[in-house]
């Protein structure tokens, strides 16, 4: 993606009563003419409004509101929309796109290299200078224009502008996956696919998520059992490997960006209301391992990143350069089950107190001096996996996508999950039990009684595991654990 394209992001949240539109603007972006104009006219117009609201003349308001867009238009949009002075590089996007992720008020944003066009709900003008100096502050390098662009919209227009934005990101998407190419090819070995395709009974005519959509080995065999697929990734690298691969499936195929952590919200806006199942293959997929510049293996240099969606939120490295010695080690242990945490968490501290840590190789070769090798594994293997996880909240993507999928299924689809660690499966055996259970029971209690979370049954008594022939040919299986339900 280059410096004049755009960054575009709809949270799927509906407006529910006032919006704004917010256009802030680079200062170097426009020239001091066109913005002296802007400000003098808007000014004599803004006064002119304010008499009609006096009057009461509503006619007179409504038309010279639309004066007031078509002036922003002109002065304001247009310019933008060429400018080619831009202080706000595509690195300065990615910031601000981060910034704008913590902030739960605003509901889409357009970003492009000179220009930030938010969507906010907010209660009032003082919620938006609260915004924008928090954004201001969150971009110490931008010098933001003094008087940005300020429209109320009321829900209808908020919702029909979040869903152009949710239209341009799609585009966009479609656009990167078509244009950008890795360095290291996308080639997955799919781990249970036939077991866990298998259990998801495909047929002709029915409908199933691929929640993990990745290269798309589970999503083919769904595709050549003649069921249509909805597949979900947020990594622009699988999406565009999935698509290439299952090119001959047509429309067959539905390829949704996004975590699948809002899997149900994300198909509920494309118009898919339930499913007749819903696989999750939870973890890392080989081309992410496998190439270096992702930043998730210690095995080769590269940028300490890890983060599946390469846009969004916080990488390895901002977490070890900034987090205290306390939360790394509490990262390490909680989700590496790392028994030598504090130490590690110590030295890391030590270190980056002399230079900040950047590189994979780097992390590795620290933890080394701390754990020296002793068997097969590596001694970072536990801090990197614990990394990851926090790097792009796997845990808590994976709770959310358990208590919201059963709610996506018809009567007797089936929710399919695969894990690779004793975290995962821990979270999916105890969710699945909870659900199954048609009785609860407690010491205290005369008898058991009705379980109101009872919805689902077994499919397997037991995990469903890889077998020899799958093992030999790809190791990485030997972790994995499937397990099933079904709705009742």
């Amino acid at each position: 993606m280059t410096d004049s394209h755009t960054m575009t992001r709809a949270r799927g949240i509906a407006p529910t009563g006032i919006c704004y539109r917010v256009l802030m603007w680079e200062e170097c972006a426009l020239p001091t003419d066109t913005l002296e104009d802007w400000k003098r006219e808007r000014s004599a117009l803004l006064a002119r409004m304010r008499d009609a609201g006096v009057k009461g003349a509503r006619g007179n308001l409504t038309r010279l509101s639309e004066e007031l867009r078509e002036l922003s238009a002109r002065f304001i949009e247009a310019p933008l929309a060429t400018c080619a002075q831009a202080g706000f590089s595509f690195a300065r996007v990615k910031e601000l796109a981060a910034a704008l992720e913590g902030e739960e008020e605003v509901l889409g944003w357009q970003l492009s290299p000179c220009s930030a066009d938010l969507l906010v709900e907010l209660h009032g003008e003082e919620g938006i200078d609260s915004l924008l100096t928090r954004l201001s502050t969150a971009t110490p390098e931008l010098t933001w224009c003094s008087t940005p662009l300020v429209e109320a919209l009321d829900a209808a227009s908020a919702a029909e502008r979040l869903a152009g934005y949710q239209q341009q990101a799609e585009e966009e998407d479609t656009e990167s996956d078509d244009s950008s190419e890795s360095t290291t090819p996308f080639h997955h070995v799919t781990v249970l696919a036939q077991e866990a395709v298998d259990a998801l009974l495909p047929t002709e005519g029915k409908v199933l998520v691929d929640a993990t959509l990745g290269g798309g080995g589970h999503s083919e065999l769904m595709l050549q059992a003649g069921a249509s697929v909805w597949g979900i990734d947020q990594d622009p690298a699988a999406r565009r490997a999935a698509r290439k691969r299952l090119a001959a499936y047509g429309d067959r195929l539905q390829v949704v960006p996004g975590n699948f952590r809002n899997a149900v919200e994300l198909l509920r806006e494309r118009g898919l209301e339930q499913a007749d199942g819903l696989l999750a293959d939870i973890g890392i997929s080989s081309p992410q391992v496998d190439c270096p510049e992702r930043g998730f293996s210690f095995l080769s240099e590269g940028p300490l990143d890890m983060r599946m969606n390469p846009t969004a939120g916080r990488s390895a490295a901002d977490i070890v350069n900034s987090a205290s010695e306390a939360e790394l080690a509490d990262i390490l242990w909680q989700y590496g089950e790392e028994r030598a945490s504090r130490a590690i968490a110590r030295k890391i501290v030590q270190e980056r107190a002399k230079s900040p840590i950047t590189t994979t190789t780097q992390l590795a070769n620290l933890i080394c001096t701390v754990l020296p090798r002793k068997g097969r594994q590596h001694p970072a293997t536990r801090s990197f996996q614990a990394l990851r996880i926090a790097v792009n909240d796997e845990l808590g993507a994976l709770e959310a996508l358990l208590e919201s999928g059963l709610s996506l299924l018809k009567s007797g689809g089936r929710f399919a999950v695969i894990t690779f660690h004793s975290l995962e499966d821990r979270a999916v055996k105890r969710y699945f039990d909870r659900v199954t259970r048609p009785e609860i029971d407690r010491p205290e209690w005369p008898a058991p009684r009705p379980n109101p979370e009872y919805a689902a049954r077994p499919v397997f008594r037991k995990p469903i595991t890889a077998g020899e022939a799958e093992l030999a040919a790809n190791p990485r299986a030997r972790s994995a654990k499937l397990r099933v339900i079904e709705k009742l």
